[in-house]
């Protein structure tokens, strides 16, 4: 179920809210809670309810697990068995996301090297695999450091998972979350956190419906057909899915956000205008920030962080990274992506250490232009059509314009320097590209919109036309590409 679908604005999101509601006057705040559970496993298995025992034996499992590791944390006795379990608990949790996420590149990889003949699995990815498992990780490392204490059974399913997230982020902290599931107060009505919420809610949707589902068109015909590609076309291409990304992920981070303040759930904000981003360093503390976080604090930090020297530290944040880039996906691409903004990281660092200068617009362009190399390997199908479109990105010499209209009309003198005027409809993408440009640079973020906003028959007037807008433009529903990882 996707939540720029009919069915879960008009069925299954209002039922759920009514339902919570109701059952939240209850002394017993179990039963909104429980609520709560069964539509996120309900709205789970509307995708595919085979793979729903995978989902809740994986719950099962770092339950019991966390119970442990909780249970024996004050007894010095059991510390050995605290490790154990701690570690047996990771291990069983990257395996499974190996398994499903990395076995078939694991195995090409083997019989290109070593010249194998190994059948491949084909697995099906899990929707939200790599996004619970990860939760889950983290909450362990959270028990076991002390950090994480509640462990009632009921708020756990649902702190793992709470459908607004569930899919695609944000990533999940146990401590924050407990405390809102167990309060009361966060299951009733709250006229002022349904009206932002709602509206947070329809700005992601436009965002998703009207600006990253139109850009598809620019994206996929160039993605799918590298080779060609014109020097036009492969600009169009790269920029059309970096904003299509950009809006896409935008948009379902709004959308999270705002069911779950509906619910009066605040969960992280995961989206802050990071093409705004002055330096790589930026662009990570507003790009997928709860991940950010995550690998900052469970990766990078143990790794050694900044603690250990410079050199270190370089080598920490390009390593951390490339475990980002394959957390991703399995491909070399993938781990590629990684590397790039591995390196732009040690470059920016190293910039930032020697406090040396740069005009700001300068800054911007060459973040912006690492970004886009960075988008061009993360969505090819393989290093080398990611190349091929960068090879035709940067040859001039197979320039072609549309023939007819304003453009040839104003620029037939390029023709003598060998430009060529062809029909090509991939050239209406660019005034896409202007408009998202234009978004991105000017229009302050949804956050601060909603936080801003005053409860006035205008300010109705106008979420109620661009939601009424949006959901005219649902009639062909599309996937969020983050479901993907």
């Amino acid at each position: 179920m996707l939540f720029n679908s009919y069915e879960f604005l008009f069925l299954f999101f209002p039922i759920v809210l009514l339902g919570y509601f109701a059952l939240g006057k209850r002394e017993d705040s179990n039963a909104a809670n429980l609520w709560l559970v069964a539509a996120s496993l309900f709205f789970y298995s509307y995708w595919n309810v085979r793979y729903l025992p995978l989902l809740l034996a994986s719950i099962a499992f770092n339950y019991v697990c966390s119970g442990v590791i909780l249970r024996d944390r004050k007894r010095a006795d059991k510390r050995m068995v605290r490790k154990a379990v701690f570690i047996f608990g990771l291990f069983v949790n990257a395996g499974l996301l190996g398994f499903y996420k990395y076995t078939d590149f694991f195995l090409e990889n083997v019989n290109f090297i070593a010249g194998t003949d190994f059948n491949l699995l084909h697995i099906i990815l899990p929707l939200g695999i790599s996004f619970f498992t990860i939760t889950q990780m983290v909450y362990l490392v959270d028990c076991y450091e002390g950090v994480a204490k509640d462990h009632n059974l009921v708020n756990y399913t649902l702190f793992v998972s709470f459908f607004p997230h569930l899919l695609a982020g944000p990533i999940l902290y146990h401590k924050s979350m407990m405390k809102q599931f167990a309060n009361p107060e966060t299951k009733t009505v709250q006229w002022e956190n349904i009206a932002r919420g709602f509206t947070l809610f329809i700005i992601g949707l436009a965002k998703k419906v009207l600006l990253a589902d139109t850009f598809m068109t620019y994206v996929s015909p160039g993605f799918n057909d590298p080779a060609g590609l014109t020097f036009v076309d492969a600009w169009i291409t790269a920029l059309s899915y970096m904003f299509q990304l950009y809006f896409d992920f935008s948009g379902y981070s709004d959308m999270a956000v705002g069911i779950a303040r509906m619910m009066n759930i605040e969960i992280p904000i995961n989206f802050n205008s990071p093409y705004r981003a002055y330096g790589i360093i930026d662009f990570w503390r507003r790009w997928h920030m709860s991940l950010g976080t995550c690998v900052r604090n469970y990766i990078y930090i143990p790794l050694g962080g900044n603690r250990l020297g410079e050199k270190r530290k370089m080598e920490n944040l390009f390593l951390s990274m490339l475990i980002l880039g394959l957390w991703h996906g399995a491909g070399w691409n993938y781990i590629i992506f990684g590397a790039i903004h591995g390196f732009a990281l040690i470059v920016n660092h190293t910039w930032k250490r020697y406090r040396l200068r740069m005009w700001r617009p300068l800054g911007y362009t060459l973040t912006l232009g690492t970004v886009l190399v960075g988008w061009i390997f993360f969505r090819a199908d393989s290093i080398h059509d990611a190349w091929l479109i960068m090879m035709a990105m940067c040859d001039p010499s197979q320039i072609i314009l549309p023939a007819g209209g304003i453009v040839e009309k104003y620029f037939v003198f390029l023709k003598d320097s060998g430009v060529i005027f062809s029909g090509d409809a991939m050239f209406m993408g660019l005034k896409y590209i202007l408009v998202g440009s234009l978004c991105v640079a000017f229009l302050p973020s949804s956050n601060r919109i909603v936080e801003r906003m005053k409860p006035t028959i205008v300010w109705a007037f106008v979420v109620a036309a661009v939601g009424f807008v949006s959901m005219i433009r649902m009639g062909s529903y599309s996937e969020f590409l983050y479901f993907q990882f």
